[in-house]
């Protein structure tokens, strides 16, 4: 269609349009966990394995055009950063995760997880994601998500755990390197356990009413490390050690022989 006189370009257009969503925050703190003596079981808690890897935060947003002129428009490229713990972006050392915007249903989101390289076993490779990280060259990092934080430039910290998982699986269409990891309603010491049996760094235990506290470490969530064959410490900071290799990570919750619950109710 012929625009008409005086009327802005498609691409202005597209680009004032734009301009209308909410920024993202530029840094955002991750929450952290306390650790938990031993596992337990209760109705008040969504329970969710960890592999052990790198924690990130995910920023998934239209691209900026360069000299800071504003959003591109919804065809241009979109941006990924992935803040680790340190505020440092290692989304420039990990391509394989370019997509990750494209399999978020909203114009923008952060998301929490971590990033992982896993062996055959389905076990935390940390040796292969410390390559990676540090820019050289190896098997394929996946993104483990566990929670949504901000849709669409809107803030989601306030909101209970389990409607943001609810978001979560809703918006997120997983693939070979982004999965949404599963939680499991009451069972801690099911979960628990099969997490040691698989070589897994243990288990997180989050109240299903939990707001999201960003920099803050709460009680509202524990993480209770596995047993043997080795020891582990919570996502976000030391990674277990495991074998060398790589696996696709779409497998790895079907080998938890557990019924994941769907954590909406």
């Amino acid at each position: 269609m012929t625009p008409q006189p005086g009327s802005p370009p498609d691409d202005q257009l597209s680009l004032e349009l734009e301009q209308g969503l909410p920024a993202l925050p530029a840094v955002l703190r991750p929450m952290l966990p306390r650790p938990a003596p031993a596992p337990f079981d209760s109705p008040d808690h969504l329970f969710e394995p960890v592999w052990g890897g790198r924690r990130a935060l995910a920023f998934l947003e239209p691209a900026v055009a360069e000299g800071g002129g504003g959003f591109l428009t919804a065809s241009g490229t979109p941006s990924v950063r992935l803040l680790d713990p340190g505020m440092r972006d290692l989304a420039p050392r990990l391509p394989e995760l370019a997509d990750l915007p494209l399999r978020v249903d909203a114009r923008s989101a952060v998301l929490d997880g971590e990033l992982v390289v896993v062996d055959a076993a389905g076990r935390a490779n940390g040796p292969g994601l410390d390559e990676r990280l540090a820019g050289r060259p190896g098997p394929a990092v996946a993104y483990l998500v566990f929670d949504v934080l901000y849709l669409d430039g809107r803030p989601l910290l306030r909101q209970p755990l389990h409607r943001r998982r609810a978001l979560l699986r809703k918006v997120l269409a997983p693939g070979a390197s982004l999965v949404a990891v599963p939680a499991i309603a009451g069972e801690g010491r099911a979960l628990h356990e099969a997490a040691t049996v698989q070589g897994l760094a243990g288990v997180m235990a989050r109240r299903r009413d939990s707001p999201y506290l960003p920099g803050i470490r709460s009680r509202l969530w524990l993480f209770v490390a596995a047993g043997a064959p080795h020891e582990s410490a919570p996502v976000g900071e030391d990674r277990s050690p495991a074998d060398a290799g790589g696996a696709p990570v779409l497998a790895l919750i079907a080998r938890l022989p557990l019924p994941f619950a769907d954590d909406e109710a």
